[in-house]
């Protein structure tokens, strides 16, 4: 993995947790009283997309322990 693509997979990383966070602190907690979240979604929307986030930072996980940045 070159550094381009380390910092890629970094940023995106942080991206997916921030999502993940999102997510799970705000959107799941709107849709549990409302019955939607702020962005429309239904609460077995908010929790698919959670499993798809947790999917994709594992990915993103096993891909940078994988293939450590060489110094």
């Amino acid at each position: 993995m070159n550094d381009v693509e380390y910092d890629r997979t970094i940023k995106k990383l942080g991206s997916l947790r921030e999502r993940l966070r999102r997510l799970e602190e705000d959107d799941y907690v709107t849709a549990s009283y409302k019955g939607y979240s702020s962005d429309g979604l239904t609460l077995n929307e908010i929790l698919e997309a959670i499993q798809s986030v947790n999917k994709s930072i594992e990915l993103a996980e096993n891909k940078l322990a994988d293939e450590p940045k060489q110094y």
